[in-house]
């Protein structure tokens, strides 16, 4: 059963605070949402449409900053990444302003609409930027509230949105969030550390594994930058197999920054990134299919796991074996 729209539960949130608030302003590049009209129609004067120019809205948003008001900017996630990049690195994070970004299509969730509507590439760009708390909620239920937690650290800090209600999955505790990733299922064969869709893909694959005899621990890691690494290290240091799901290039993403962290570390897991490849897609993508090409479904990270689950019981010490990745 889907759970809360992502977008519901982050303007919802949204307009609890700028209720209280007048100095909070949600500005959009022509993007409407349900929420979002809600908001508008109660409070016009903080709701400012700039039209399709996603580099001014985010110089617009800077300057609103500037001036003591909290900003949230929103648009097709793709759009407000990728082309106004110069704009968030030096208007926004260069001044450690208090701008969030809410981007709305991550991952292949736009498959339908081609190469300029996937949302697969922005969180190597965004980890990239200085300052900038990067957030990959996997439900409606954690998206409205990381909003809270970006708001009062004042800072530059973006929301990826999925567009579909993705089934919610655990509560989330204050100390979860704060943490930055949750635990869903425990298990002593391997790890896996999932982010945004693909931890309900990655929940689903762990049961099924279990019922083969391999028992996977669970991680939503919900904040991408800074990593959580309070809650992951020490997993990471347990773990004979670690397996890293994500609907976003193999390159700058969530793989990318579980590798530092092992280098980091110097433990020695049979190390597994399933993500999309590296690469354009050129026309319409749909997600489901996209998947299982890549083998980032359930079934694809069931296989991994039956695979490689045995690790715990071949592992040798030595550097750490290197990864594969199942691409499309």
């Amino acid at each position: 059963m889907a759970g809360l729209d992502p977008r519901d539960a982050v303007f919802d949130a949204i307009a609890q605070r700028a209720a209280q608030d007048p100095r909070v302003f949600v500005l959009t590049n022509d993007m409407g949402a349900l929420g979002l009209d809600a908001l508008r129609a109660t409070r016009p004067a903080q709701v400012i449409n700039v039209g399709i120019a996603e580099q001014n809205m985010i110089s617009v948003a800077a300057g609103l900053a500037l001036g003591g008001n909290l900003v949230f900017t929103y648009g097709i996630l793709s759009h407000v990444t990728a082309r106004c990049y110069e704009q968030l690195r030096l208007d926004v994070c260069a001044h450690r302003l208090p701008v969030i970004g809410l981007g709305v299509g991550s991952g292949l969730s736009y498959g339908a609409d081609g190469p300029t509507h996937h949302g697969i590439y922005d969180i190597g760009l965004l980890r990239a930027l200085p300052g900038m708390t990067v957030y990959n909620p996997a439900d409606g239920m954690t998206a409205g509230a990381v909003v809270y937690e970006a708001a009062a650290a004042r800072g530059p800090a973006f929301i990826r949105m999925d567009k579909e209600a993705p089934e919610p999955h655990a509560t989330l505790s204050a100390a979860e969030l704060g943490a930055g990733a949750r635990v869903l299922a425990t298990g002593k064969d391997a790890l896996v550390i999932a982010t945004g869709c693909s931890v309900g893909r990655a929940v689903t694959a762990a049961a099924h594994a279990r019922d083969s005899g391999v028992d996977a621990t669970v991680v939503d890691c919900f904040r991408l930058k800074p990593v959580p690494e309070s809650l992951l290290r020490p997993l990471l240091r347990a773990a004979p197999l670690v397996v890293t799901v994500e609907e976003h290039s193999s390159v700058g993403g969530l793989g990318s920054l579980v590798a530092e962290l092992i280098a980091d570390e110097g433990v020695n897991p049979t190390f597994r990134r399933l993500s999309l490849n590296d690469d354009v897609y050129l026309g319409a993508t749909g997600r489901a299919g996209a998947e299982r090409v890549a083998g980032i479904d359930a079934a694809g990270i069931v296989r991994v796991l039956q695979a490689d689950g045995s690790a715990r019981r071949d592992r040798t010490p030595g550097m750490a074996r290197a990864g594969t990745e199942v691409r499309a």
